[in-house]
């Protein structure tokens, strides 16, 4: 583990766009992160289609797969994998 990066546990549902939004800090700069809802029940193991998101298993699923789910975002974060807002975004 890369001690230089340091999750948090604020991580919430954005029911809108369908994310798991959460923070990562690098260096005293704040990070923020995001893994679809598609990445996140492939992550999990939930290879059904049908299972709809809400907020209540969006981040159960989450929690279940976190330090999965950081090892990736700490990836990209090291790989500099930054979208154009100067996000985190983990997808399948």
């Amino acid at each position: 583990m890369n001690q230089s990066i340091i999750f948090s546990d604020n991580e919430y549902y954005n029911d809108q766009l369908q994310q798991v939004e959460f923070q990562a800090q690098c260096q005293g700069h704040l990070i923020r992160c995001i893994i679809s809802w598609e990445a996140l029940k492939k992550l999990s193991e939930q290879s059904n289609a049908l299972i709809k998101a809400n907020q209540q298993l969006a981040l159960m699923l989450f929690d279940s797969a976190r330090f999965d789910i950081e090892d990736l975002a700490e990836a990209l974060i090291n790989q500099q994998a930054f979208n154009e807002h100067g996000e985190i975004l983990i997808t399948p």
